[in-house]
């Protein structure tokens, strides 16, 4: 590129430069060639095919596509959930998460907490290897205060006020969120669960910390939200989802996370991942149900057993 823009910088060297327009259909094989002239020589229309096919599949494969095949520029994040594969991952559907938690009783599990925001959506997850639909099963709770629905409710279309209504977000009094309940709430599932650990946010805070391994007896371990800390969590995750080896039960904010999240990769290193939080102020996209599924995933694997199936099947009301 910087010779194209100064022929002078190497004035023996040709430059030739054909990129697909942004309009155009990327997955339209007679749109191949305008960017690979050499398409089915040098490299083989086959390939193509077959790259093309992952990226349809991985949000972030297809950055790649388009980048190093059609020469597209493409944004540094990229989108990360293929939302027909989140779907296919729904199992057995609930119209409450309480039934859900009830269902689940005295099953082990492990958690995942984010407590970053004080004044926005927050979230808190338990991953149960001995799940509902002969896999594991993931729940979520998030926690919302009242100031924060009438702003998320304009991105939405009132869709958080509905959620709000059928019991999928907790609204706490004020401006910012009431860390007592979520302490409450956390407790509570520890004493219906048998939760084996808890991966959070070490930002969370110290004192928060120390008061809910004081209160549940559950060890707590930090993950930093750096490639390193998520990473492990992220493609175990994934690795699920593509194998459709969990259920979400339908959660509708979670839902709404996975569609929203957008992902980095540092330079030069395209297997480290984490997720890219976006700006809460100006923005209506929220992820929380992502990161806390993440780490609570991620230390079921690093620090529990392999999970058994299990022939018992659950219906919900």
């Amino acid at each position: 590129m910087k010779i194209a823009d100064d022929p002078s910088r190497a004035p023996h060297r040709f430059v030739y430069l054909r990129n697909l327009p942004e309009d155009a259909d990327p997955w339209d094989e007679r749109n191949w060639f305008h960017s690979n002239p050499a398409l089915g020589d040098f490299l083989s229309l086959s390939a193509l095919r077959e790259e093309a096919l992952e990226a349809l599949n991985d949000p972030a494969r297809e950055n790649s596509f388009r980048q190093y095949r059609l020469n597209q520029w493409v944004s540094q994040t990229t989108r990360w959930m293929p939302m027909h594969l989140y779907t296919a991952c729904t199992g057995t559907e609930t119209d409450h998460p309480a039934r859900l938690r009830e269902a689940l009783a005295r099953r082990p599990a492990w958690g995942g907490l984010d407590l970053a925001s004080k004044l926005d959506l927050t979230a808190w997850c338990l991953v149960v290897p001995e799940g509902i639909d002969g896999h594991p099963s993931v729940l979520w709770r998030f926690w919302l205060p009242e100031t924060g629905v009438s702003f998320l409710d304009d991105f939405t279309e009132g869709r958080v006020s509905r959620w709000v209504e059928q019991g999928w977000i907790t609204v706490t009094d004020g401006e910012v969120i009431d860390y007592d309940v979520i302490e409450d709430d956390v407790t509570a599932d520890t004493g219906l669960l048998r939760v084996a650990d808890i991966s959070y946010d070490e930002w969370s805070g110290e004192p928060v910390r120390q008061r809910l391994e004081r209160r549940t007896g559950v060890p707590m371990y930090p993950v930093p939200q750096t490639y390193k800390g998520m990473t492990h969590g992220m493609t175990e995750l994934m690795t699920l989802t593509r194998s459709r080896a969990w259920s979400h039960h339908g959660n509708p904010v979670a839902a709404f996370c996975f569609d929203s999240v957008e992902v980095r990769h540092p330079p030069g290193e395209p297997d480290l991942i984490r997720p890219d939080k976006p700006e809460r102020g100006k923005t209506g996209k929220r992820i929380d149900a992502v990161p806390t599924a993440a780490m609570a995933v991620g230390g079921w694997r690093l620090r529990g057993q392999k999970p058994r199936k299990s022939s018992k099947m659950t219906v919900l009301g």
